[in-house]
């Protein structure tokens, strides 16, 4: 459980909801939304609507996370990301977006279901739900188009209470504009702080580097 709502909490840091464009807002486990509300976008920046899906397995039962918020127009570009954290935790996300008001108030479209196959790379893996640093001593395999090694570290607020966690492992380029578009984002109304992040080429599976 602790490691879904740290991954769940990171892969929030995905949404940029800061006022002129009405878009839907919601952040729940499952493919509905319940409880949303509505944002008023940032006018002084280029956004859009968002609707997010992320499916895969982030515990023994599986999961299925939604989100909707504003989003920086530019992060709408790659609208596909996958990650694998280790040999049996993986999530896959379709971004769907669009520009005028409440237009992401339908269902999230959903990922487009596809074998992961290793591709001959690896990455460093590991998952801290104490720290906002993690070493990377073991490896995962790399899938489809994931060429990337990626390595998140953040902070987030619970009301008077916070939670810091980092993941490592293997990612899809999209996945790291994502991330590298963020950095240049506020996102202290969300109480996040993206406190590390790096994304280097995959190794190739003979490799003994680590």
């Amino acid at each position: 459980m602790m490691k879904t709502l740290l991954i769940s909490c990171l892969l929030l840091t995905l949404l940029n909801p800061v006022a002129s464009l009405t878009c839907e807002s919601c952040w729940n486990e499952g493919k509905d939304c319940k409880n949303a509300t509505t944002e008023e976008c940032d006018e002084s920046s280029d956004q859009s609507c968002m609707s997010a899906l992320g499916v895969g397995i982030l515990s023994l039962l599986g999961s299925k996370m939604v989100i909707k918020s504003c989003i920086n127009t530019e992060l709408c570009d790659a609208d596909y990301a996958s990650s694998s954290i280790t040999s049996s935790m993986y999530i896959q996300s379709k971004i769907s977006c669009c520009k005028t008001d409440m237009c992401n108030s339908g269902p999230p479209e959903m990922p487009e279901s596809e074998t992961r196959e290793p591709n001959g790379l690896k990455c460093p893996s590991c998952i801290n739900i104490l720290s906002d640093e993690c070493e990377g001593l073991k490896t995962v395999s790399c899938r489809n188009e994931e060429d990337q090694c990626f390595y998140v570290g953040g902070r987030m607020k619970f009301g008077e209470s916070s939670l810091r966690g980092a993941i490592r492992g293997c990612g899809t380029a999209s996945l790291c504009d994502y991330y590298e578009g963020l950095l240049e984002t506020d996102l202290e109304s969300l109480g996040v702080e993206i406190t590390q992040f790096e994304c280097t080429e995959a190794m190739d599976e003979d490799s003994n580097e680590l």
